[in-house]
């Protein structure tokens, strides 16, 4: 009976912090934006990526560079609600350009539990920033661009900048569209940009 009260002890426990961390990503009124980290990333079907170079060398900076070039239409503010988004994009840029894009391009089949929580976790708690910067940060992690589904499947995900705990992270999928490789896929981020923030929460 005495470890049946500590199980229960422990789950309340357990769900008040983790409702304080998701509490801070809400609450949270000021955010950095790091961008999208294509670092995990598959890219499913090669007659949908013909070039993999491009990727890596072109595309992962232009669809970065959305929210620079289209702030009214990739609008991180408006999408979470937020008083006011500082952004932060050159660690995960530079990040992207190490990916060894031969070995994430293909006809891959992906378990369904490819990323989970954990390796969310693991993925922000191994960046590396040199800039000083504190308080809540928003990286959009990318698991894959799926042709054949229709679907980009990014982890949103809030985190404690300067321990780099999780706040928050939830698996959203943006469906692609429009012409050419770019702007396809383009719309898949803005389309789970707009999911993001009604499924999660910040607007209604």
């Amino acid at each position: 009976m005495k470890t049946y009260w500590l199980i229960i002890v422990s789950l309340v426990l357990f769900a008040g912090t983790a409702n304080a961390q998701s509490n801070k990503a809400y609450c949270a009124q000021e955010i950095t934006w790091f961008g999208l980290d294509y670092s995990q990333a598959y890219f499913i079907d090669d007659n949908a990526f013909p070039n993999p170079y491009k990727l890596k060398d072109e595309l992962f900076l232009e669809w970065n560079n959305f929210v620079f070039k289209e702030p009214k239409k990739f609008d991180i503010k408006h999408a979470f609600n937020k008083r006011h988004v500082s952004y932060s994009t050159d660690y995960i840029s530079s990040r992207n350009s190490e990916v060894d894009i031969d070995k994430r391009v293909g006809n891959y089949w992906l378990q369904e539990e490819y990323l989970s929580i954990d390796s969310i976790q693991n993925i922000v708690s191994s960046y590396d920033f040199t800039e000083n910067i504190s308080g809540v940060g928003l990286v959009f992690i990318v698991e894959s661009l799926d042709k054949p589904n229709r679907s980009g499947i990014y982890w949103v995900t809030f985190f404690d900048i300067e321990t780099r705990e999780i706040l928050l992270t939830e698996q959203i999928i943006g469906i692609p569209g429009g012409g050419g490789t770019r702007n396809y896929w383009a719309n898949s981020f803005y389309n789970a940009l707009i999911k993001a923030g009604r499924d999660m929460g910040f607007v209604f």
